[in-house]
């Protein structure tokens, strides 16, 4: 059985404070998800991002993402203990400026004490303190991200790699063919 999805309270210097409305749909405090992504399909530097937790009532054209945390890296970071948690390198700069402090404050992530310097910049390794199950899913066919307001339930994960998740079987169907050589060598790399 899936675990219930964990919601993050988050505040942003960007935004009011006060409830949603037609003038201003995204208030403080936001009610968001961490995501992880299908974008590349990274098996050793996951795609995570920050979603928004429910569709926004005032704004139909309001995309799902609040926030990509994952930045690119040649360097591998050193993969959890746990194999429900994930690492992945974190964009700190810029407009993620303080969202590690907050997720690290709300028990969603943690540092792995790993950093890489990239140019002008230094990538921190992270670790999900979330359980797979916890975090959103991206559905690898249709691209669909889970949000709590959804009719749709929760996603279904491949049977082999239990890595990859979908909406039903037509999504799975679909996606295979980008997933048959992904699933096997992520079946290897966890000894499946």
């Amino acid at each position: 059985m899936m675990s219930k999805l964990q919601t993050i309270q988050f505040t942003s210097a960007h935004l009011p404070n006060g409830t949603p409305s037609e003038e201003h749909p995204l208030t403080n405090p936001g009610e968001l998800l961490l995501c992880r992504h299908a974008a590349d399909n990274t098996f050793t530097n996951p795609n995570f991002l920050l979603i928004h937790a429910h569709k926004n009532p005032f704004d139909d054209y309001q995309a799902p993402m609040f926030a990509m945390l994952t930045a690119s890296s040649d360097d591998t970071v050193r993969p959890s203990a746990d194999p429900l948690k994930k690492t992945f390198w974190m964009k700190t700069y810029s407009e993620n400026k303080g969202i590690l402090e907050q997720l690290e404050a709300q028990n969603i992530l943690k540092r792995t004490g790993e950093k890489v310097n990239q140019g002008y910049v230094t990538l921190i390794g992270v670790e999900t303190v979330l359980q797979r199950g916890q975090w959103s899913e991206t559905c690898h066919g249709c691209g669909r991200l889970e949000q709590l307001d959804s009719v749709k339930p929760r996603m279904m994960r491949c049977g082999k790699c239990k890595d990859r998740y979908y909406c039903n079987k037509e999504c799975q169907a679909a996606g295979w063919p980008a997933h048959k050589e992904d699933c096997k060598r992520i079946c290897r790399v966890l000894a499946l």
